[in-house]
């Protein structure tokens, strides 16, 4: 039994590592093929005469590396659990997602600039600057923090799934061009076929996916505006219930107000309850008319669940849970879970800027007086700053101590460099990201 436990836990402990090396691993096996490739090759390394062998080779290395970043973000653009997995949690997925978006788009404009033109015309040339431009736009309307910030979600969406098609367009403009690769045989079956893998993952994204995971479907029977920022959305299951672990989420689509858009809220209720209840916050233009718009009866589709920010994913029974704000969302339904769980020591911290702010304090003061291991702190920074790491006495034996952090993105980094620094390790640090775009 406790061979099974350390392999459970040695596997969260890679998933968690994949992510953070996905970069150098695919840039490094790049190298490789290329080098393997070059060393076996005995042919000439330009196209045509006077160009230089280095520019020649850097450029389509450049390429290779473009074709196969971005099809690797159409791949993640799925959803798909085992990928979710391998990356540590769908959050961590996307953050990877825009910036291999962003990293690509830079080594497209290098690759324009530095690969050597070929002097006779083929319909590739064209369709090779067609695709930069479009791609170029594409990424830097979705994941430039000033477009994202005042492009509608709507708009913003329908911008980023036009990336497909820039990307066959990219990728036919590779086919159509002499090329160096198409005389290494190791670089260009593993370009081509992290091209077809993106483009069979763009084409299942957007006409089989929906078709191959049903979404759960609910009514809302209940809703309680706090206030004014802050909406709970309690929802019972038209047929069977969508089963999560606690401290999961799931892409909510509310028919009634828009039908074409799911959010990602996270799952409030325990796995025990039939019902699902959502705390929203008003963060943009769709939770602003959820708002005003959202009413009893309505019919809501669920889809998921996804998430791995569950207390299962520790690999110690001592735990810090630390929420910021709207971000005590999954430690409710995780504290809910707990009596499933005799064994944990769970301290749990609720920082907000005034008790105003704090509308599930009664219940998470009622759930400690409940839990024999749960203990509960509202923390308010208006009258006494910012929560630091120092300032929570279950830090002892970090060895053993396990942190999970949810809220803002300042908060989050700035505690989880704390506990890093009082001896935590790194590995035992679990935080949750919601910025989806």
């Amino acid at each position: 039994m406790q061979e099974v436990k350390e392999k459970k836990n040695m596997r969260r402990r890679l998933r968690f590592i994949e992510s953070e090396v996905y970069f150098p691993i695919i840039i490094g096996l790049h190298l490789v093929l290329w080098a393997v490739d070059l060393f076996l090759y005995s042919g000439p390394l330009t196209l045509n005469e006077g160009e230089s062998p280095v520019m020649r080779v850097l450029g389509e290395v450049l390429a290779s590396w473009v074709i196969t970043v971005f099809g690797f973000n159409l791949l993640m653009a799925t959803r798909a659990h085992w990928v979710e997995r391998i990356f540590g949690g769908l959050d961590k997925m996307y953050l990877i997602h825009r910036r291999g978006g962003m990293i690509a788009m830079a080594l497209l404009f290098l690759h324009f600039i530095i690969v050597p033109k070929d002097p006779g015309f083929t319909i590739g040339k064209p369709l090779g600057f067609i695709a930069m431009v479009l791609i170029f736009l594409g990424v830097l309307l979705s994941a430039a923090p000033f477009f994202k910030q005042r492009i509608p979600y709507r708009k913003w969406l329908t911008v980023h799934r036009l990336m497909g098609p820039f990307y066959v367009v990219g990728v036919s403009h590779a086919l159509l061009v002499p090329t160096l690769t198409s005389h290494l045989p190791l670089v260009r079956t593993y370009v081509f076929s992290m091209a077809l893998m993106g483009i069979a993952a763009w084409l299942y994204r957007v006409f089989l996916h929906r078709l191959l995971h049903p979404r759960s479907s609910y009514s809302v029977t209940d809703v309680k505006p706090f206030d004014g920022s802050v909406l709970e959305v309690e929802m019972t299951p038209a047929q069977t219930p969508l089963q999560f672990a606690s401290g999961q989420f799931g892409f909510f689509t509310f028919p009634g107000i828009n039908r074409r858009e799911s959010h990602p809220f996270t799952i409030a209720s325990s796995p025990e309850q039939d019902r699902l209840r959502v705390a929203i916050k008003n963060l943009g233009d769709f939770t602003e008319s959820l708002q005003t718009q959202i009413q009893v009866g309505d019919p809501v589709k669920v889809e998921g669940p996804y998430g791995v920010f569950t207390q299962n994913r520790s690999c110690s029974n001592r735990q810090i849970w630390i929420a910021g704000g709207i971000g005590i969302t999954p430690f409710l339904s995780m504290a809910h879970d707990l009596n499933n769980n005799p064994e944990m020591e769970v301290a749990l911290y609720w920082t907000v800027r005034n008790k105003e702010e704090a509308h599930f304090d009664e219940e998470l003061r009622s759930l400690a007086e409940q839990t024999p291991g749960l203990t509960y702190r509202l923390w308010l920074s208006d009258e006494t700053g910012l929560l630091t790491a120092e300032a929570i006495p279950e830090t002892e034996n970090t060895e053993e101590l396990n942190v999970f952090i949810c809220g803002p993105e300042a908060m989050r980094h700035s505690l989880a460099d704390q506990f890093r620094a009082l001896g935590v390790p790194k590995r035992h640090i679990y935080s949750e990201e919601f910025a989806f775009r």
